[in-house]
């Protein structure tokens, strides 16, 4: 989405790190790299010095902006080292045309969140494209889902089980997770034996060794919910 090149480490120590043009890379350069920045393309993200790749637009007369730092919508900032959670689905449907006649065509709702709890009364921002028959993403959406995967969710990430290291319990896409087992629906179950967690056609699916079917389903619109197979990997025994 944007020119691949060196840039500020984002992540600090003062050196320069390798954007390969989707995503921060483990190349890193201690020493200055003099480079020419690239001119800005017309409603595309472009590199920002200093701070990584940078989106900012205007989509029916409001104003979206992320960068590395935060995010703005509709006139609200989230920056991007606070945030409590995030989420994003892509859900499709099929439909026919008008009076159910005519070929079935795929339609796909993108939708992407951040914010801190409680959600629907602390500030978030909820960002969608509906409606959309490409198999490609929208880039806008994809932008957002590259920065929380860059920025965010490592960060929650750390935070979570560190948590969990320190015997507290937590909160990750309605499951509730410590150092004994987990808690989701009405399945509760201790680490042994766990096998780890899938992904399939919206939902995350936890797998029990042995058993021949998930023994629970959680879906994706569930804030945090992407964490949970990295979190079940580190924890099960």
């Amino acid at each position: 989405m944007t020119q691949a090149g060196w840039y500020a480490d984002p992540y600090g120590g003062g050196g320069h790190r390798w954007w390969d043009g989707t995503k921060w890379t483990d190349h890193v350069n201690a020493t200055p790299v003099q480079q020419a920045q690239p001119q800005p393309q017309p409603q595309q993200p472009v590199p920002q010095q200093g701070g990584g790749p940078v989106l900012h637009k205007t989509r029916y007369g409001v104003e979206l902006h992320a960068d590395a730092h935060a995010i703005t919508w509709d006139g609200t900032t989230i920056e991007l080292a606070r945030a409590e959670f995030v989420g994003y689905t892509a859900v499709q449907t099929r439909m026919r045309g008008p009076l159910n006649i005519g070929s079935v065509h795929t339609s796909t709702d993108y939708h992407f969140e951040i914010g801190f709890f409680p959600v629907n009364q602390a500030p978030a921002i909820a960002f969608e494209e509906t409606g959309l028959r490409a198999n490609t993403p929208p880039s806008d959406w994809q932008f957002l889902v590259d920065l929380s995967r860059t920025y965010v969710e490592p960060r929650l990430l750390r935070q979570f089980l560190a948590a969990i290291e320190a015997g507290q319990t937590v909160d990750v896409g309605k499951v509730r997770i410590n150092r004994d087992g987990f808690v989701g629906g009405n399945v509760s179950r201790g680490w042994d034996g766990i096998e780890g967690v899938s992904f399939d056609k919206g939902w995350y699916f936890v797998h029990a060794r042995g058993a021949g079917k998930p023994i629970l389903r959680v879906p994706q619109q569930n804030q945090n919910v992407m964490l949970l197979p990295r979190i079940f990997d580190a924890l099960k025994r």
